[in-house]
């Protein structure tokens, strides 16, 4: 009798663990992040040039990321929603949103990314299909610098964690 009860306890305990939803990874990226324009090699920035990225992971795992820069024009943003599946996903910017507005038309930028492991995504950034922009995001082990490359291009910007 006693062993069965043991049997019947093991039983449901182990259901309940596999019908149990495991708790999301969150991706090392997730946080936010500031340009360190001296660890970084791009062409001539302004001085009081800011560039600042945030990425959110949503309960329905999907990844929103969020630049916004801010130079002697103004403030501009670029965001996206996206899974890491290697589909193609809108892109949006203050110009394209202000477009899509007065014009009523769809925006034509998309963002694409693909995991390559647990630091490393690989990206791809197209305009009305076709290929603009295209790079990895690496995130060092110890989860305080990002590192974007873009390819084809002698650019690679880093940021710090905040």
């Amino acid at each position: 009798m006693r062993s069965s009860r043991v049997f019947i306890a093991t039983l449901i305990v182990a259901c309940i663990c596999v019908a149990t939803p495991r708790a999301q990874t969150v991706p090392p990226i997730v946080g936010t992040w500031k340009l360190n324009r001296e660890k970084s090699q791009m062409p001539a920035v302004p001085a009081g040039w800011l560039d600042i990225r945030h990425y959110a992971l949503r309960p329905d795992g999907y990844l929103v990321g969020l630049l916004m820069t801010s130079n002697d024009r103004g403030v501009h943003y670029l965001q996206f929603t996206a899974k890491s599946d290697g589909k193609d996903y809108p892109e949006y910017s203050d110009d394209l949103l202000a477009d899509m507005i007065a014009a009523a038309r769809p925006t034509t930028r998309t963002y694409a990314e693909t995991a390559v492991d647990e630091f490393t995504t690989a990206w791809t950034d197209k305009v009305n299909g076709k290929v603009v922009a295209s790079g990895r995001k690496i995130v060092s082990k110890d989860r305080q610098t990002l590192t974007i490359t873009v390819h084809g291009r002698s650019q690679v910007t880093v940021y710090d964690r905040q």
